[in-house]
């Protein structure tokens, strides 16, 4: 790269990345003109845009820089439909992916149109003629490298790794929303076990007195803390308690995942549309060879002097023409090889790095909700999870079921972190005297739980 680029680039590079936002949905308009406008926000001013607006920009950006090769951010896909407040939050997400990824490009973030957009009153025009010129140093990083000589193959190979990465991003955002539905139906169900449970603990408190009775001595024991309608109220308590991580995992799904997802979807989308474009330019790159030589093989035997000047101006044009469609089909696929896709490889990474660690975090946070909502359930119970554990799992395991899963950390021989129970002697020997199948001996010594013996 020339000196001035690279000097430009790590003075850019050193800038802190500036700090967005979207929020604060707005409907206007009444009827068929009903639309809504986002607030476009930084720390110290905000603007406010309707997703149309959003459009023209992207527009804009695509026709002076996607036309040099030059991947664009991607946009929410656009519905005609309004929705509930889900849907505005999941438009914010993705237009909050799109601004950020503008603004973290060194060329999109000093362009005229962003720079306008960021201002209160500027009216957003797409530019078409003339066709704007790209960002400056986006051509000086350009002209710095030098077109590999496998450019074509390397294109090729992009069209049909995008489609392929497509169509698993495709798949993967029809399973997470079909875990989003999973969890919306447990959330249902968990409501309705908790208000059974309530239903059932009032029942037997009000109504149920025979079967409740404790003597004297069992009340002076503190007995009554393990009644019926104290047990199921805990009950209650500790599906209650779970309710909250089962009823916002759905919307952390939507927002933290699926698009994400859909923003990785469309950039596919996006690549392999300019990775096939390169075969538009070879056709253009055709089409003007073939017109100059259908020029210079044209008779001008029988031509006047004033014909044979304008059909040799005509070839001239003819001539810059060709030299400039494949100086831009050159440009283009240079562009493409040696700045957009290392750009690419390395934002999607991180991309996917990040979308990976939400999903984590969403699946730690409802689990630690379900694990302490249980372990507040065995506190109040006075009993230890470990050892219902173990005896659960061993009435499964005297039907040849698997035993219950152990929570990280959890041994039934002390140990920690390995979460793997080993059954001494005395268990085993517990779980043989049980087994349906008295005709099978168990394997001597301890068992390790999930190894074949």
């Amino acid at each position: 790269m020339s000196e001035d680029h690279v000097s430009w680039l790590a003075s850019q590079i050193s800038i802190s990345p500036v700090t967005l936002w979207v929020d604060s949905p707005e409907e206007q308009g009444s009827g068929f003109s009903k639309y809504v406008t986002y607030s476009l926000c930084q720390p110290n001013k905000s603007v406010r845009h309707r997703y149309s607006d959003f459009e023209k920009l992207q527009a804009t950006l695509r026709l002076r820089y996607q036309t040099y090769g030059i991947l664009v951010p991607s946009l929410p896909k656009k519905t005609v439909v309004m929705k509930g407040a889900s849907f505005h939050f999941q438009r914010m997400r993705g237009l909050q992916l799109f601004c950020e990824r503008v603004a973290a490009s060194p060329y999109l973030r000093n362009d005229p149109a962003w720079l306008d957009f960021l201002e209160e009153g500027k009216a957003v025009v797409v530019e078409k003629n003339p066709m704007p010129e790209p960002h400056p140093m986006w051509m000086k990083a350009v002209e710095s490298q030098e077109t590999p000589p496998n450019g074509n193959e390397m294109i090729a190979k992009f069209k049909a790794e995008s489609t392929k990465c497509d169509q698993q991003i495709t798949a993967m955002i029809s399973k997470t929303k079909a875990l989003i539905a999973s969890y919306n139906s447990l959330a249902s169900s968990t409501t309705e076990l908790a208000a059974a449970s309530v239903s059932f603990s009032e029942t037997e408190t009000n109504e149920i007195d025979t079967l409740n009775a404790m003597s004297p001595q069992e009340l002076a024991d503190g007995a009554a803390a393990s009644s019926v309608p104290n047990v199921l109220a805990r009950i209650s308590s500790m599906f209650s308690s779970q309710l909250s991580s089962y009823t916002t995992a759905p919307d952390a799904l939507n927002l933290l995942l699926v698009e994400s997802l859909e923003y990785e979807s469309s950039q596919m989308l996006d690549f392999h549309s300019m990775s096939k474009h390169v075969e538009k330019l070879a056709g253009d790159n055709d089409r003007n060879e073939k017109n100059l030589n259908s020029l210079r093989n044209k008779n001008t035997a029988k031509m006047t002097e004033d014909k044979i000047q304008k059909h040799n101006e005509a070839i001239d044009a003819a001539e810059k023409l060709l030299e400039s469609s494949k100086a831009h089909c050159d440009r283009y696929i240079r562009a493409m090889c040696t700045l957009t896709l290392p750009e690419l490889i390395t934002a999607r990474r991180e991309r996917v790095k990040t979308l990976a660690l939400h999903l984590g975090a969403v699946v730690k946070s409802v689990s630690a909700s379900v694990l302490s909502s249980a372990d507040n359930f065995f506190v109040a119970m006075g009993s230890s999870g470990e050892s219902a554990i173990n005896s659960g799992s061993i009435v499964l395991e005297a039907l040849s079921l698997p035993p219950l899963p152990e929570p990280a950390g959890v041994s039934g021989d002390g140990g920690g972190g390995a979460g793997v129970r080993v059954k001494s002697n005395s268990v085993q020997a517990e779980r043989t005297s049980s087994h349906v199948n008295t005709d099978v001996p168990p394997p001597p010594g301890g068992v390790i739980e999930g190894q074949e013996v």
